[in-house]
């Protein structure tokens, strides 16, 4: 695989190789991909419970239990005045 880094990108890891934190340019990206990854992965848990949070969203607004956001802070201000 070929591929091409922004000048900083290229900087940054040198910078890593040379400090010692990476041993190679592979290296560094290879553990950067991994930490990206990790970051951004979803749990099973997490995906059941936003779908439990959108059912129990979707069963408030089928019982009308929901209100009017704008309307909702015109009060409010209206209270505090």
């Amino acid at each position: 695989m070929d591929i091409s880094l922004s000048p900083s990108n290229e900087k940054f890891i040198k910078e890593q190789i040379a400090a010692g934190i990476y041993n190679s340019i592979n290296e560094a990206i290879n553990e950067t991909i991994s930490i990206a990854i990790s970051s951004i992965s979803v749990t099973p848990d997490e995906i059941k419970n936003l779908k439990n949070d959108i059912a129990d969203g979707v069963e408030d607004i089928k019982t009308g239990r929901i209100h009017d956001g704008l309307g909702f802070m015109d009060k409010m201000i209206e209270t505090d005045e």
